[in-house]
């Protein structure tokens, strides 16, 4: 055999067993030889060889009581290695800018900074919203659509924190609309859990309208909010609507490239 060839050889086996792992991940566990063999297309004599390479060198391993096949230590590294350098605000922007294009409608990306949710990516439509909000801006918590997505989806003691803070301050300020207790924020978080998104009109800045959907880590932890917002009653918010429904796509494709499903 010429050396030409023994490199082709080389490759293609490269490349099935890059096939077979990738079979291997979407079993989503442990799964049989047999099934295995039907999933990759390969004679089970065939996938044999491979997976026991793979169990060798940690890239798969065996379950000894049952003797189905997973992924091993080895590939659950790399992965992880690979979701390390995985850029939610890069991932993000192509998103936006394909929203944007889609439905031609300002949107941005916001993320839990030191003092709340915070824009870090802004998209521009050919219709801009006159709003007081722009890159750096931290959004309220319990009157912006973007703060209830973070207090659906988010725990932690400084949105704890934040929530105690923001229910005084609306208590006080009695002519505002917001929720004025834990329970009316409890209910609130259901709400926008039980729809997949929130919703507002007015409630943060007067005639503007906006809905926001969380982005979701390989953890299935909440990495952020992608908020499209509007003049209200020309902005159309609907649940079968255009804009909505590429939003809630938008936020899960992201959270796609992002691990979380």
């Amino acid at each position: 055999m010429s050396e030409d060839a023994k490199r082709r050889q080389r490759v293609q086996s490269v490349e099935i067993g890059m096939h077979v792992l990738r079979c291997l991940a979407s079993a989503g566990g442990g799964v049989t030889l047999a099934r295995l063999a039907r999933d990759a297309d390969l004679a089970p004599a065939k996938l044999h060889r491979y997976l026991t390479s793979f169990v060798r060198t940690g890239f798969a391993a065996q379950d000894p009581d049952t003797g189905h096949y997973l992924l091993g230590p080895e590939a659950l590294a790399m992965g992880l290695a690979a979701l390390r350098q995985v850029d939610v605000v890069a991932i993000a922007a192509r998103a936006l800018a394909r929203f944007t294009d889609a439905v031609n409608e300002s949107c941005f990306l916001a993320v839990w900074g030191n003092r709340g949710p915070t824009i870090v990516r802004w998209q521009e439509s050919t219709r801009p919203v006159t709003v007081n909000v722009r890159v750096g801006s931290v959004m309220p918590v319990l009157t912006s659509a973007t703060g209830h997505v973070f207090c659906a989806y988010m725990k932690s003691d400084e949105l704890t924190a934040l929530i105690r803070t923001e229910v005084q301050e609306l208590a006080r300020e009695t002519l505002r609309r917001g929720c004025r207790s834990q329970a009316e924020v409890e209910e609130l978080a259901e709400a926008v859990r039980r729809r997949g998104y929130s919703l507002i009109e007015g409630l943060l800045l007067p005639g503007v309208a906006a809905a926001s959907a969380p982005i979701f880590d390989h953890n299935g932890r909440l990495a952020g909010a992608i908020t499209t917002l509007g003049p209200q009653g020309s902005l159309d918010l609907s649940p079968h609507g255009a804009v909505l429904q590429a939003l809630i796509e938008t936020a899960k494709s992201v959270s796609r490239e992002l691990g979380g499903g």
